[in-house]
């Protein structure tokens, strides 16, 4: 037993240890360094600075231009946001009392015009509820002015409720106050929205006596024929009725078989016809609102307005009146319709310049106005047929923001050719490089080119060595060689300069 070695011996070497177990030679090694590139460094961080710089310009920075709102209506800024396509959820409005402003009309918003913002803006508005109807005003005495001062004053304070009413009276001079009322306040409280009632003399009633007639559920017009007739004044009052006509008469402020005298006062009720409510129109095609109007005729709704959008053709965009709101058939409601995406190109451009009036320009500034926000892009071509500056042929539609394209006339592509020219006595060909080099006489440049057809212009010098008449030079606007066998578009003027005595000096 002694002679067995254990397990680990089986594995060491002479020493009794394993190979594993022996000391182990570390030899360190050193890299060589290469030295740092710095101009390769640079241009690696240009480029990722370029890079960063695109991409925000191509994905984050904002595009939409903020238009300045002061002094318009929310409906204004709903349009904008549908057109726009701006989160609706972003767009706050905060209304406050402003003796200044018109009801309704925007003050202030929170981003300046002109500046560019995303889809996800956040906007505030303050609009204008008009004066401050709780304001307290302070009262004169009334019954020392006459009816003008009255209504100056109603005017200055812009009084909502507080109105002037005439009526004969035997006792007040014309013009004075007879008696006031105030409602729903007292005279040492009185604000702008309490209610007013002021009876201003018309001075002694005339003479004559009328009886009244009944006039409820008759037309208005036989009312008013007869109050005209019996010099009696008449006091429409509109109110909407599901049981009386539109413009029939509803009550009347004095019963029939009263006896009145001329020069009186008398209220008559007129029905303003079925309440109509304005439905949300937005969103609905113009069929589908002729359809409601013809269920609803007084509602009185123009669909004149229209604005190129990315909604279909003829859907409606934005209306005038509130959804919700009550229609009174003496207002006229409009309705924003969509012109469609593609804007539509009419014929009868090709032949005229561009910039002719009522040509292609002007139809285009037209349609921008109307929200196509289209460009025009000019091509020069030639042509057999067109004049030089002429339109010859465009696209009949573009998409809205689109370029559109029209191709403008440079006239023929005129082929030069030399000239046999017959003047009675002999056949002389006259050349493109004669003329070039100064070797014609003026009548001679002058029948080459109008054989050619080409556009030139004569100018007239002295010249050392040449004789009254000869050609000095020819050169063409764009400096190019002038011979035969090479071409000359319309619009390009060939000059050529000719001696004349007359400037020697």
């Amino acid at each position: 037993m002694a002679d067995e070695k254990n397990f680990l011996d089986q594995f060491s070497a002479e020493d009794g240890k394993p190979a594993s177990f022996q000391e182990e030679e570390r030899v360190p090694v050193t890299r060589e360094r290469r030295p740092l590139n710095i101009k390769a460094l640079f241009i690696a961080l240009a480029i990722l600075i370029a890079l960063l710089i695109g991409s925000y310009f191509l994905f984050w920075a904002p595009k939409i231009v903020m238009p300045d709102f002061v002094g318009k209506t929310r409906s204004d800024v709903a349009a904008w946001v549908k057109q726009q396509g701006i989160e609706a959820s972003g767009i706050i409005f905060d209304d406050t009392y402003d003796f200044d402003a018109a009801e309704n009309s925007i003050m202030t918003q929170s981003v300046a015009p002109g500046k560019k913002v995303r889809k996800n803006v956040k906007l505030n508005f303050m609009l204008s509820l008009g004066p401050d109807p709780d304001e307290r005003i302070s009262v004169p005495d009334l019954e020392t002015m006459t009816k003008d001062e009255i209504q100056q004053w109603i005017n200055e304070n812009k009084l909502l409720k507080t109105k002037t009413i005439t009526a004969y009276n035997n006792e007040v001079v014309e013009n004075n106050v007879i008696d006031y009322s105030f409602s729903g306040c007292e005279e040492d409280n009185f604000t702008r929205g309490c209610t007013l009632r002021i009876n201003v003399s018309k001075g002694p009633a005339p003479a004559g006596k009328v009886t009244v007639e009944d006039f409820e559920k008759k037309p208005f017009a036989t009312v008013e024929a007869w109050a005209k007739s019996n010099k009696i004044e008449l006091v429409k009052v509109e109110q909407y009725s599901d049981k009386i006509d539109l413009d029939y008469v509803i009550s009347q402020s004095i019963a029939s078989g009263k006896t009145i005298k001329e020069g009186d006062s008398m209220t008559v009720v007129v029905s303003k016809g079925v309440a109509v409510y304005m439905p949300n129109m937005v969103g609905w095609t113009k069929k589908q609102v002729e359809a409601w109007s013809r269920k609803n005729p007084t509602a009185f709704i123009d669909m004149e307005k229209g604005l190129y959008s990315s909604e279909e053709k003829n859907i409606i965009l934005s209306q005038s009146l509130a959804a919700g709101s009550l229609i009174d058939p003496a207002e006229l409601i409009e309705l924003t319709v969509s012109l469609g995406n593609i804007v539509d190109v009419p014929a009868g451009f090709v032949g005229q310049e561009y910039h002719a009036t009522g040509g292609l320009h002007d139809w285009k500034d037209e349609q921008n106005a109307l929200g196509a926000n289209i460009s025009v892009n000019r091509i020069k071509d030639f042509s057999d047929d067109i004049p030089a500056g002429a339109i010859i042929r465009y696209d009949n539609g573009v998409y809205v923001g689109g370029t559109l394209n029209a191709w403008i006339s440079r006239g023929r592509n005129i082929l030069l050719e030399d000239y046999d020219y017959d003047d009675g006595n002999s056949i002389k060909t006259l050349k493109w490089t004669d003329l070039a080099a100064g070797l014609l006489t003026e009548e001679e440049a002058r029948i080459l080119c109008d054989q050619a057809k080409v556009t030139y212009e004569v100018e007239y010098e002295y010249r050392e060595g040449k004789n009254n008449g000869d050609v000095i030079s020819a050169r063409r606007w764009d400096d190019k060689p002038i011979r035969a066998g090479t071409y000359l578009p319309e619009d390009i003027i060939l000059y050529i300069s000719v001696c004349d005595d007359a400037y020697k000096e």
